[in-house]
């Protein structure tokens, strides 16, 4: 299946010039013959929490709007964008997958809430590990953060995905530890990993925070079929071939070899 990540820079609370940009780099990747297009964490809005509530609270639906995108540009389409969830309402940061059609095929909350942001002060945190057989394989689901945590990749390897997607909102300086971190679970797991992250500045006040770009398409090895620049927008394609991850699994059967009796004393 041929897998596109769509790297771009966020204006924060700027909505419709967001969708717009996604919609661009989504007929593009159409264009060149991509099936799947992930986007980068909160790619329709940024992290302004106030007025991304106030947008939900208003009516914005931004889960609508995803759908649509999907089905205008003809292609299935992965990323995050804010959701009401609760009772009281408290925003979600959700990966939505959606079909060519745009019907939705999956969700994912994400579980781990950055708490140098405050993040978890504004959203309200997943519960669930989400892995999904949809029409486009057995896909697996992350959010940034996630990446930093080996027992929610060591969960989800045990579920045998074929593809991990993760949408990220990734900063310099630690643009070295985002490569690393990709390249280990797409090893851990034995299966493709598309990695789409934010490009460029997004400011608070006073402080501004620099996305550092880099996204990729990492094999079941570990190597990057493809990478994207550093600090720019990008769009690059490649080929996954999911028998590879069963290639990985019979070469060298990690799973077979684990030791739950003795991780869990």
């Amino acid at each position: 299946m041929k897998v596109a990540v769509l790297q771009m820079q966020v204006g924060q609370s700027r909505f419709d010039e967001n969708f717009g940009r996604a919609k661009e780099l989504a007929q593009e990747a159409a264009s060149r013959g991509a099936e799947l297009a992930l986007l980068p964490e909160m790619f329709a809005c940024g992290f302004n929490y106030g007025e991304n509530k106030k947008a939900l609270l208003a009516g914005r639906d931004f889960r609508a709007e995803f759908l649509r995108l999907a089905k205008d540009c003809g292609i299935s389409l992965a990323g995050t964008v804010p959701c009401l969830r609760g009772s009281p309402q408290i925003p979600s940061n959700t990966m939505i997958l959606a079909s060519a059609d745009g019907e939705e095929l999956a969700t994912y909350d994400k579980i781990h809430l950055f708490g140098v942001f405050r993040e978890d002060r504004h959203v309200l945190a997943g519960d669930k590990i989400a892995v999904h057989d949809t029409p486009l394989g057995r896909l697996g689901f992350a959010i940034c953060y996630d990446l930093r945590f080996p027992e929610f990749f060591a969960q989800m390897a045990l579920k045998k995905p074929d593809l991990i997607l993760v949408s990220a909102a990734w900063p310099h300086p630690r643009q070295s530890q985002l490569k690393t971190l990709a390249m280990a679970r797409a090893i851990e797991c034995q299966c493709h990993l598309a990695l789409s992250n934010q490009a460029g500045a997004e400011h608070f006040g006073s402080n501004t925070i620099e996305y550092c770009g880099g996204s990729a398409i990492i094999e079941p090895f570990g190597a990057p079929l493809c990478e994207c620049k550093q600090d720019a927008e990008d769009l690059q394609i490649a080929e996954a071939d999911f028998s590879k991850s069963e290639a990985a699994r019979a070469k060298i059967p990690v799973l077979n070899d684990r030791r739950p009796d003795i991780y869990f004393k």
